[in-house]
């Protein structure tokens, strides 16, 4: 999902927002990323959003905790750990 920022400062890249829960939002971070002039590129791998397979068409990346483990049996967070991506 890609939230505009209000005030477009030219063709800025977008940041990827990962986040890990459904109701997760990017809080004062993303309100601070858009006053800056940032759209926000927003991914839920838990919800079978995938991931960009490198960066090159965003800023930077802002990766938010969950309350998923390494030992969960998800299959995103098996592709994570083993080092596969998820399209």
């Amino acid at each position: 999902m890609m939230i505009e920022a209000p005030q477009r400062r030219g063709r800025q890249r977008p940041v990827l927002i990962v986040l890990h829960q459904e109701r997760s939002s990017a809080g004062r971070v993303g309100q601070m990323l858009l006053e800056k002039g940032y759209d926000l590129d927003i991914r839920r791998p838990v919800l079978g959003d995938g991931l960009p397979t490198t960066l090159e068409g965003h800023a930077g990346a802002v990766i938010f905790g969950g309350p998923m483990s390494a030992n969960d049996p998800d299959d995103f967070v098996k592709a994570r750990s083993t080092g596969s991506t998820c399209h």
